[in-house]
């Protein structure tokens, strides 16, 4: 039987929980509230619970939502740094599911609130998403692979289990769903193309016009490429052929759905005829077919909204959506398909509970056969800045998605095929008051997270884009990313200023900015920004081009303290120093064997020595099998081997170099020392500096 908690115990448990999770190969010694068999049952959703997972075709990102269901027991309010639900993705692809990564949320205990409506604001729904690369395949044959989401409070995670065969998934729940990839329409073109991508390719700055130009062999390749991408819409004739033949059964008011809106809203009645002498060509019932349209109000035989919710970290609103019919969308995926528009509006209690309309976001549909469901999710950034207040008061507002076939919506409502949803979102606080500019992010880390005297992180740094820990004390190494309040100063001028705190010199960043936006249909889009060569000024960018708020991108290729410095016209600046280290890590290993691998008996010893030499070393780890450590010297020094430490040695010290000496097993034929040091460095803004492996294997003879 399942062990059931109280109340009270549930918060005991959500206390506990990180003491369980730091001991379960010894869990029946710690001296718990919570019963052991509690944590070791699997998931539990009275805190959080993943509610809809899907995937955007255009932006090949994997999403899932999270409701936040409590008042308390995440740790602290927005003023804390809270806690984290974690989120890996796995994708079957064909042949099992493969592991993509993880994702997490920051959330905080937030007090119950009413709405506009006197409905208490619960539950809280946050969404994450997940950049992949899937291998694309032809319009000729769909690619529907298979999903999975694993939620997980306060614990990633464990890699590579898609069975959840490892131990600790206590808080949270699993989630599967068939999505589709988008398909890829250039394989199929003239191979004379390649040769075109191949100049594009080597030369990113030349537009392909040019490249093309007078060569009229590429020109025509070119064309035919265009045509192919931009396919003709399939016929109302021919659609209704499709759909006998495949014995579809999709109503005339949805096959004939262009002509029969255009006939409700036109006032030429030429039009409306010929609306209705097309229908009855295809042997359908023009009159029945308008009727049953005007009462589809609201229809979900198609396609249906289950979920809407904010990505709290990258600011933009996602709503998950499932296809659930194999035909009626308007053709095959070599064709144009059909359009699913879901148009988001807030209600904002200050402005006396209006709805407000923030935009539309669309997702291209297409006749699918052979799935049971398929779950797709709609992206739109938006720059919240106007609606956000300092942490003591977390600002909770509610969200409607509104999800339309084929015609965007106007109003709050579905005009004939769709539905919509509401939920809760928590805006992230303001971190920002003045007009002074502000530095958010540098490295990937919040500003506020790296000393700004040492410019190492602090022990609350994470990466902001993913909520993956760093670890404390970690250094900057490659490419440097800087973000800071960017859409209040739109047109305003800014640069950048790197100073060498070691030897005083400085610099102006001068390199291009690539950024990040949108557009009104909320496809991503990409744009590139100089600066002035004399001045070295950039120009703020408005938020549907720079959603990311990036303001420099640069590699300082130093291992210096630097001062980066982001300076306004008027002479206002902010600032932030940052502990930059460029060299590569020093690690060696080499036992006693003179070359032979047959040079040891069972039960001789082997000699070795090592070294594991960085600045910002975290840890090394020297690790046998085949054998135990019986002596160890580091810099000559020696060191007391505890028990624990017979087959596994860990230290925390930079070495020089270090002796050590094992008795290998007289029972096993073969052994192996490892060497893996693990250093506290964040590489290009994005990810800690992978561990580094040696290892050195041995034969024993009797």
């Amino acid at each position: 039987m399942p062990t059931k908690l109280n109340e009270k115990q549930l918060i005991d448990a959500r206390i506990e929980t990180p003491m369980f999770m730091a001991n379960i190969a010894s869990k029946t010694k710690l001296n718990l509230l919570t019963p052991i068999a509690f944590f070791e049952q699997k998931f539990n959703t009275d805190y959080e619970e993943l509610s809809c997972i899907g995937y955007n075709p255009n932006s090949e990102e994997l999403t899932a939502i999270i409701k936040i269901k409590k008042s308390s027991g995440y740790s602290g309010n927005l003023c804390t740094k809270g806690s984290i639900e974690y989120v890996r993705f796995y994708v079957d692809f064909g042949g099992g599911y493969q592991d993509q990564g993880y994702i997490g949320v920051n959330v905080h205990d937030i007090l119950d609130t009413n709405d506009c409506d006197k409905k208490i604001e619960k539950p809280i729904e946050f969404a994450v998403r997940l950049k992949i690369n899937p291998k694309n395949q032809g319009c000729a044959k769909p690619f529907l692979p298979k999903m999975k989401a694993v939620l997980l409070w306060q614990t990633i995670p464990p890699a590579n289990d898609p069975n959840l065969a490892q131990p600790g998934y206590v808080w949270g729940n699993v989630k599967e769903a068939q999505i589709q990839i988008k398909p890829i329409k250039l394989i199929t073109i003239n191979p004379n193309i390649t040769a075109i991508l191949e100049k594009s390719i080597l030369n990113p700055t030349i537009p392909l016009k040019t490249l093309v130009a007078n060569n009229p062999l590429a020109t025509k390749s070119l064309k035919e490429a265009n045509a192919l991408l931009t396919a003709n819409k399939t016929s109302f004739s021919q659609l209704i052929s499709e759909y006998k033949t495949a014995k579809a059964n999709v109503e005339p008011q949805r096959a004939g759905f262009k002509f029969l809106v255009e006939a409700i809203f036109t006032k030429d009645v030429n039009l409306i005829k010929n609306s209705s002498l097309v229908f009855s060509e295809n042997k359908l019932d023009y009159t029945k077919a308008l009727t049953d349209l005007l009462a589809s109000k609201g229809n979900t035989s198609y396609e249906e909204i289950g979920c809407v919710a904010l990505d709290y970290h990258n600011e933009a609103l996602i709503a998950t959506f499932t296809a659930k019919k194999n035909f009626g969308y308007g053709g095959n995926l070599c064709s144009n398909g059909s359009k699913e528009y879901v148009t988001f509006w807030i209600q904002d209690e200050l402005t006396h509970c209006t709805w407000k309309k923030i935009g539309t976001s669309i997702v291209n549909l297409h006749d699918i056969p052979d799935h049971k469901g398929l779950n797709y999710s709609a992206i739109l950034p938006y720059d919240f800045s106007s609606f956000k207040q300092v942490c003591q008061n977390p600002k909770v507002v509610k969200v409607r998605a509104v999800l339309s076939w084929n015609v965007e919506p106007t109003g709050l409502d579905t005009p004939y095929w769709g539905n919509f949803k509401e939920s809760y979102i928590q805006l992230s606080p303001k971190n920002w008051i003045g007009k002074n500019p502000k530095l958010i992010l540098v490295g990937g880390i919040s500003a506020d997270n790296i000393d700004s005297v040492t410019g190492l992180t602090l022990p609350s740094a994470k990466f902001e884009i993913n909520q993956n820990p760093v670890i404390s004390g970690s250094r900057f190494m490659g490419k440097i990313a800087i973000h800071g309040v960017s859409a209040p100063f739109t047109g305003m001028k800014y640069r950048i200023k790197v100073i060498n705190m070691t030897n005083g010199s400085f610099n102006y960043i001068n390199d291009p900015l690539n950024l990040i936006g949108y557009d009104a249909s909320g496809n991503i889009v990409h744009s590139v920004i100089n600066p002035d060569p004399t001045t070295h000024y950039y120009t703020y960018q408005p938020y549907n081009l720079n959603i990311t708020s990036q303001l420099a991108l640069f590699s300082p290729g130093s291992s210096d303290r630097l001062n980066i410095v982001i300076e306004h016209e008027d002479g206002s600046l902010d600032s932030q120093i940052i502990q930059m280290d460029n060299t590569i890590p020093s690690i060696s290993l080499k036992i006693n064997d003179e070359g032979e691998c047959v040079h040891f008996k069972k039960g001789d010893p082997i000699l070795g020595k090592f070294s594991a030499v960085d600045n910002f070393m975290y840890k090394y780890t020297l690790g046998i099998s085949g054998g135990t450590f019986t002596e160890l010297k580091l810099d000559g020094a020696p060191q007391i081997i505890n028990p624990s430490e017979s087959t596994s040695i860990v230290r925390t010290t930079n070495v020089t170099n270090g002796d050590f000496k094992v008795i290998t097993s007289t029972t096993k034929n073969c052994g192996n020392i490892t060497l893996v040091m693990e250093m506290k460095t964040v590489v290009d803004s994005a990810y800690m500096l992978s561990p580094i492996h040696l290892n050195q294997a041995f034969c024993l003879k009797d």
